[in-house]
């Protein structure tokens, strides 16, 4: 948090994501939880202690391959009026593309 100083970002957010409870490889399920990660980078793209409650989220599974890691890159393309619209490429860790998904969000700072 003590990063985040105000300066805007380019609004892409790049991290490697694992469910611990998982105990067999990443599936459908597990994908969409991960897809609901653009609001955490919306405070990233601000430079502030803020995120955003989810209005909707779009999945589209591509490929499942065994992979216990999922990258996510994820980009945030408008905060505007109050809201934030982003979209996230899901990776296995050989580099195969699992899903996309996008999401819209009510943004928010958070209280510090």
């Amino acid at each position: 948090m003590s990063q985040l100083d105000g300066s805007l970002s380019d609004g892409n957010v790049v991290m490697w994501a694992h469910i611990p409870a998982m105990i067999e490889d990443v599936d459908a399920t597990a994908l969409g939880i991960l897809g609901d990660f653009v609001p955490m980078a919306i405070g990233q793209a601000l430079g502030l202690a803020a995120g955003g409650n989810s209005l909707d989220n779009t999945i589209r599974i591509v490929k499942l391959v065994p992979t216990k890691w999922v990258l996510l890159d994820i980009y945030i393309d408008a905060i505007e009026r109050g809201f934030g619209h982003g979209r996230v490429n899901m990776f296995a860790q050989d580099g195969t593309l699992l899903a996309t998904a996008s999401q819209s969000c009510k943004a928010r700072r958070w209280k510090t």
